[in-house]
């Protein structure tokens, strides 16, 4: 066997450095060979289980025996490595390891690992290089062997392959095991293996392979500037990814999907030369020995990339078993992290994790919120005027992201610099109202203005409630009643309260026709829990969503919700008005239009009343108001008598509209089942029996 100095390279071609290495490779298998060929070529050695004579002379009593083969004198061997490894200086893979604290001695004995297993003749010469035919793998005592040039040296390299070193805490390098050895093998016969992202560093790739489970890894390299970021505090933000991108910390980014979390650690990685991977922890294993390989493997990657990670941990059990491996891995690896945290989950986060520091991330803040809604607009070419963007800010309270995804649905269909309103509006409530379907409901009504039969009072004061939803933006913005308003918030809260059936509802859905808005109906069953906060986190929830776009939000039966608050006597009562408190809180904050209906206006809370905007009363309609209510309740198509005396059933019954809407249904059934004329006898058999359902008997 001869040897060949490490051929040229050149310094700009990703391949060069691994060209080299393989031909060290070969020098440094030459080398191993010239001192231990008995392994390889003597005859009478037989493998690891006996050593032959020249071997016992050569451990023993330290006697030199040239090899039965022609290969290259050791002074040569020893210049061509030398030489080789001069060529190392601007290798890149070498940099990235040294920026894990790699120095270039564990650096080469990892590359050669490397080199070695991704070069199959290589590979094949490593078993009788270590005189086991049938080995597939070198071990680790091989490989310090191989690339030790003297005792001191392998000490080195012995001292470098321990648990708590970059090549193994970082997973650079694992040791197998052997079951030949009983009960642990000792650390240098363990087979060693080097990660399959340092054989794609040495062959001048990314890091990162197809080997990561679909949707795991994304790697994000274009982004707004860092100066764009819309945060509580942008100056303590900056500093802190600024330390995350620079010297490789870890922060809690707190806020909702879509409040900028992702776009501000991708600013500031890309604005210190390192490029954004965006880790989904669901797609990674559940069970927590897989999840902790998985993202062991992910986080080593991301420092070879010199990455930024930003992993989402927005729900989070109190036993998530991922809790404790995250601190683990934060503690031996160290890298750079951002981790995304909801207000629910960043607790359980901040608990474990308590060195880390933590940013808030919002927009509340109108000012702030233009500013956001400016750039967007810029970002997707819409151009709107101070009054149009004044009105947009006002109307819609969007995370970032939602309200980039909305813009970009906008611009998919619609050319030219003018923003089409309703096409905005159509994307916006689709995401609003699919968020909000956990919790409510979307009601409509086929029902108009004319449908409504209450006093010339009531009327005025409804119409009173829709200008107030037109014209909050004028009055309090540009009329700068904003500040005038002291800690009552720029919300339409109303009270419809009255008996059942007086229209209370409807009127609800017909102010949110007027108003061009989607009415949900709050579905109590899903909101109050009987686990103690978990009330409170719904409702946030609820507000949150319903801040986002306008609607109208509809509580119905809305005592059993804000109900008056009671002495405190138990434990019970305690939480109760907790989450009374928690409700007046909520809604002093927010800014959307909320409708609460009650049959029992005396339930409600004292301190509810005072801040509801308006207490609208409901009375039962008079005689002359049901029998318009009898009247309106006949549609075009329903055969009916001419001789139906309307004032003498208003007169004859006290009843409801929706009394009055059952009635006439059930009479329109009973007419179309004997397929006879909707006649007042009919009528007034089917007002008997509602009556009597009712528990009132009718005459």
């Amino acid at each position: 066997m001869i040897g060949y100095p490490a051929p040229m390279t050149d310094p700009h071609d990703p391949t060069a450095h691994r060209t080299a290495l393989v031909a060290r490779c070969r020098l440094l298998l030459q080398r191993h060979l010239r001192r231990h060929w008995f392994r390889a070529i003597d005859p009478a050695h037989v493998g690891e289980r006996f050593a032959a004579l020249d071997e016992a002379r050569m451990v023993l009593l330290g006697e030199m025996i040239e090899p039965p083969m022609a290969l290259p004198p050791a002074a040569a061997l020893d210049a061509a490595l030398s030489a080789s490894r001069a060529s190392d200086a601007d290798a890149p893979a070498l940099a990235a390891l040294a920026r894990l604290g790699l120095d270039a001695e564990a650096g080469e004995l990892l590359l050669v690992t490397a080199a070695l297993q991704s070069t199959p003749p290589l590979l094949r010469m490593v078993g009788p290089a270590m005189g086991e035919v049938a080995a597939r793998q070198p071990t680790a005592g091989f490989l310090i062997e191989l690339c030790a040039d003297d005792p001191e040296h392998a000490a080195r390299l012995e001292r470098a392959l321990g648990p708590d070193w970059p090549l193994r805490r970082l997973r650079l390098l694992r040791l197998g095991d052997d079951r030949r050895w009983r009960p642990h093998p000792p650390p240098l016969m363990r087979p060693a293996l080097a990660a399959a992202s340092v054989e794609r560093l040495l062959a001048g790739r990314p890091p990162f392979g197809d080997d990561w489970p679909q949707g795991a890894l994304a790697v994000e390299v274009e982004g707004p500037p860092p100066d764009a970021v819309i945060a509580a505090d942008r100056a303590r933000l900056g500093r802190l990814l600024d330390g995350v991108a620079r010297d490789g910390e870890a922060v809690i980014l707190i806020g909702e999907r879509g409040s900028g979390r992702r776009t501000a650690a991708r600013a500031h990685a890309l604005a210190a030369g390192r490029v954004l991977l965006n880790v989904d922890p669901a797609a990674l294993p559940a069970d927590a020995a897989g999840f902790e390989e998985a993202l062991g493997a992910l986080l080593r990657d991301a420092r070879l990339a010199d990455g930024v990670v930003f992993a989402r941990f927005d729900r989070l059990r109190a036993d998530d078993g991922r809790i404790a491996v995250l601190a683990r891995l934060l503690r031996t690896m160290a890298p750079p992290l951002v981790l995304a945290a909801s207000a629910e989950s960043a607790p359980r986060l901040t608990a474990a994790l308590p060195r880390l520091a933590t940013a808030q991330m919002q927009a509340d803040d109108g000012e702030t919120r233009r500013a956001l809604y400016a750039r967007l607009l810029v970002q997707n070419a819409f151009a709107l005027s101070r009054r149009q963007l004044t009105r947009l800010v006002d109307s819609y309270r969007l995370t970032p992201g939602d309200l980039d995804r909305a813009l970009r649905d906008v611009r998919a269909e619609h050319a030219g610099p003018e923003l089409d309103r309703p096409a905005f509006d159509r994307a916006v409530r689709a995401r609003v109202r699919s968020r909000l379907s956990d919790l409510a409901t979307s009601i409509t009504t086929a029902q108009r203005w004319d449908d409504l039969v209450v006093g010339d009072e009531l009327r005025g004061r409804i119409e009173e409630v829709v200008a107030h939803a037109r014209h909050r933006t004028e009055v309090f913005e540009e009329w700068g009643f904003s500040g005038k308003v002291g800690g009552r918030g720029r919300g339409l809260s109303c009270l419809f309260s009255g008996p059942p059936g007086t229209g209370k509802t409807m009127t609800a859905t017909l102010i949110g026709q007027a108003l061009g808005l989607e009415v949900f109906l709050v579905d109590l069953s899903r909101v109050v829990d009987k686990y103690v906060g978990e009330t409170e986190k719904n409702l946030a929830r609820l507000f949150d969503e319903a801040s986002r776009a306008p609607v109208v939000l509809l509580f119905d039966e809305a005592d059993s919700l804000f109900a008056t608050r009671t002495e405190v006597q138990s434990s019970n009562d305690r939480y109760a008005n907790l989450e009374v408190n928690f409700l007046l809180q909520r809604m002093e904050r927010f800014e959307g239009i909320s409708i609460l209906t009650t049959n029992r206006e005396t339930a409600i809370d004292p301190a509810f009343k005072r801040r509801l905007r308006f207490r609208l009363h409901f009375d039962p309609p008079d005689a002359a108001q049901r029998a318009r209510l009898w009247r309106a309740m006949v549609p075009p198509g329903c055969r009916i008598a001419a001789d139906v005396d309307w004032q003498a059933l208003a007169e004859r019954w006290e009843m409801t509209g929706a009394l009055i809407r059952n009635a006439m249904l059930r009479a329109a059934f009973l007419a179309a089942a004997r397929q006879a004329v909707l006649d007042e006898r009919l009528i007034r058999e089917a007002a008997r029996s509602e009556l009597m359902e009712m528990g009132r008997l009718g005459g």
